[in-house]
């Protein structure tokens, strides 16, 4: 299988968002020196707006220009503060993970990653990484609470929570007996409850992606399919 490296959208337009946001800013200084007083304001709110853009677009292009990288025998995540590798025969299950809303299932912005051996993941990731998926992660798990387990945020949902229940223990131990500790070990502990409340143990955001969650997850899937079946041959 070739290798496929995906360039995510959030870095789409970065260069052009920096450009446009030069020539307002310029512009807007080149008319400030010519305007009338009472027109001062809407030239100053296009000033603010021209350099807001020109920052968006560098923070775009911040971004790493790989997001994900789709191997014949694993599945890499390219973050800006890191990385992390997942084999492929460790994944046990792709979709989009989905919470209740009122009747209805609503499938969120991510693509979840339900695998088997934690223990084949924390070793490898570094608590740098670490530190940015349980911040990262805050606003969607603080979501899924309150759909799938709203007595949680009241801490009548059982111990090993602490604050309002988004912060996680600095002990863990895996299914398979290995201890971890510090932001490892509160990952592991964020990876249990994810899989508790979505099903999944990771969650990989949308804009990290090239193309519809549907069809990535479709990608995803060929990609481990092929990989086991090689593997078996």
């Amino acid at each position: 299988m070739k290798t496929l490296h995906v360039i995510p959208m959030v870095r789409r337009n970065g260069l052009t968002m920096i450009l446009l946001g030069m020539v307002m800013t310029i512009a807007m200084i080149f008319i400030l020196f010519f305007l009338r007083e009472q027109l001062l304001i809407p030239a100053i709110s296009l000033l603010l707006a021209g350099l807001m853009t020109a920052f968006v677009g560098v923070l775009k292009l911040h971004e790493p220009h790989f997001s994900l990288s789709l191997c014949q025998d694993c599945l890499q995540y390219h973050h800006k503060y890191g990385g992390w590798i997942l084999k492929w025969r460790n994944i046990q299950r792709i979709d989009q993970p989905r919470i209740h809303l009122g009747w209805d299932l609503v499938a969120l912005p991510y693509i979840g990653l339900k695998i088997k051996d934690y223990d084949d993941f924390l070793t490898l990731i570094t608590p740098r990484l670490a530190v940015r998926l349980l911040t990262e992660q805050r606003a969607v798990l603080l979501q899924a609470m309150q759909s799938e387990q709203p007595n949680c945020l009241g801490g009548s949902c059982g111990s090993g929570l602490l604050g309002e229940g988004l912060l996680e223990e600095s002990h863990f131990r895996s299914p398979s007996g290995q201890r971890y500790e510090g932001v490892i070990a509160m990952l592991g502990n964020r990876m249990t409850r994810l899989r508790d409340l979505l099903g999944y143990d990771l969650l990989v955001p949308d804009n990290s992606l090239d193309r519809p969650p549907t069809d990535f997850v479709h990608l995803l899937n060929q990609y481990r399919r092929e990989s086991n079946l090689i593997q078996i041959n």
